[in-house]
């Protein structure tokens, strides 16, 4: 019992620990090291070191399984929580998706996706506190605006679906190789949408490109509009939460001379 205690604060409440910001820092250089290693292994110069390489990436994955079977081992030290449903938290799947690559070679399974899988290595990085803070004001932000943050997608869907027909009936027969279906011309919709334009596909006709003006339009203002109401909550978020310490610092000042 003691062990998972050490463990519960290390791991999950480091700032509460001695020992527990120490750990957290080589959790995190483990990290960079490793997303590092990822990259400079591709580089052909640099094969010569591929048995380093290789050694670190060892290194590294004995670190990342130490501390998924301590996190597993250490969570319910202080209620009944079962482990099963912890290990299907979404920081301890990223964990899991971080081990398999390197588990499942074993298996002579050694697909290129689950090579790629080695780069969620960096979403371990959310586990700092200061993310984790973030996250949940995030999260509240996200469930006390649902009702805007659904209207603009219903609205930015029904632009979508009305734009792209119009478009296929206007271009279809002036650019029957680039706007060879509705698909395409909602995939040209959407890349307009999003204001990104790749240029592959393009109007060329009047009503075409008045339409492709209005889209761009929608599109900046659409993006305009989730960005000012998230800055907006998250701003008075933070107000309140420097108001509440400031409260609570006031409170424990005037306890501490009384």
């Amino acid at each position: 019992m003691e062990l998972k205690k050490e463990l519960h604060e290390i791991l999950e409440k480091p700032n509460t620990h001695k020992y527990g910001m120490f750990v957290q820092v080589i959790i995190y250089i483990n990290i960079f090291v490793s997303i590092l290693v990822l990259f400079l292994e591709t580089e052909e110069s640099l094969q010569p070191y591929k048995n380093m390489f290789d050694m670190i990436n060892m290194i590294s994955i004995i670190i990342f399984t130490v501390e998924y079977i301590s996190r597993l081992y250490s969570i319910n030290y202080l209620n009944n929580r079962k482990r099963l449903r912890y290990m299907f938290t979404p920081f301890m799947i990223i964990d899991l998706l971080v081990l398999l690559p390197f588990y499942l070679s074993f298996l002579n399974i050694d697909l290129a996706f689950l090579r790629t899988l080695r780069i969620l290595r960096i979403f371990k990085l959310f586990r700092l506190a200061k993310f984790i803070e973030f996250d949940n004001i995030l999260a509240q932000i996200v469930t006390e605006k649902k009702e805007e943050f659904i209207f603009i997608l219903i609205a930015s869907v029904i632009i979508l679906f009305t734009i792209a027909p119009l478009v296929f009936y206007f271009e279809h027969d002036v650019q029957p190789m680039v706007f060879k279906s509705m698909l395409d011309s909602l995939w040209w919709s959407i890349v307009t949408f999003t204001t990104v334009g790749y240029g592959d596909m393009y109007p060329i006709t009047g009503m075409g490109r008045i339409l492709a003006t209005f889209l761009g339009v929608f599109g900046i203002a659409f993006y305009a509009i989730p960005g000012s109401i998230l800055t907006s909550a998250f701003l008075d978020k933070m107000n309140h939460k420097k108001h509440d310490r400031q409260e609570k610092n006031s409170r424990e000042k005037n306890s501490d001379e009384e």
